[in-house]
């Protein structure tokens, strides 16, 4: 039986496998599809790894110092677009710079587990 994205919602809140999570988004990795979710605003996305990490890349790609002292209409709104996952948004650069904060935390996370999950290994092989 297919879980939906509200199961995989449910999963999350009760689940230990939260990676970062700030007040306006929160991510996961899910055990039963083995992927990173995202949940932002209306963003609400299921990421392979690799996925992930070039998201990570468009994202911090944006230049938003430059979009601060730009006095135009365009410059106040960024859209950010996976299309292969589904993600199509138009966000404020306050949003934009919400979603970067939980992105780059999200990688953080996974990162330090990366690390730790090796320590551990490493340090059971010598005993």
């Amino acid at each position: 039986m297919r879980k939906d994205f509200h199961d995989l919602y449910q999963l999350a809140v009760n689940n230990p496998n939260e990676l970062f999570s700030t007040s306006k988004g929160y991510s996961f990795q899910c055990d039963v599809t083995s992927r990173i979710v995202i949940h932002f605003s209306e963003i609400q996305a299921s990421f392979r790894i690799q996925d992930f990490l070039n998201f990570r890349r468009f994202v911090n790609k944006i230049d938003i110092r430059s979009r601060i002292f730009d006095l135009s209409d365009e410059s106040d709104y960024e859209f950010v677009e996976a299309p292969q996952l589904n993600i199509y948004a138009k966000l404020t650069l306050c949003e934009l710079i919400q979603l970067r904060d939980l992105i780059n935390g999200t990688h953080f996370a996974i990162e330090l587990n990366s690390l730790l999950h090796e320590l551990i290994y490493q340090e059971s092989e010598l005993v």
